[in-house]
């Protein structure tokens, strides 16, 4: 039994790392397109403040903090020599 349990813990640490790293590349994606917006004359505060209120900066915020946990945060049952 327990040994479905670990199983369980790390796929589900696979889930959350896939789908961070989905949500960081589309994000920064995204985030790339809108320097196109140079070409019409905006300047780089006024690029960079609009990324800042985006919706996706705030999700690639909370992709790469669910990353780092998903990848740093060690299994209880887990130590790293054994």
């Amino acid at each position: 039994m327990e040994e479905k349990q670990k199983g369980d813990v790390y796929m589900t640490r696979i889930f959350f790392f896939l789908i961070s790293y989905g949500l960081i590349v589309i994000t920064t994606t995204h985030m790339i397109f809108y320097f196109n917006y140079l070409s019409l004359g905006y300047s780089w505060k006024q690029i960079l403040l609009f990324i800042v209120q985006t919706a996706d900066f705030t999700l690639f915020v909370m992709a790469v903090i669910l990353l780092v946990i998903t990848v740093f945060v060690r299994v209880p049952s887990r130590t790293p020599f054994f």
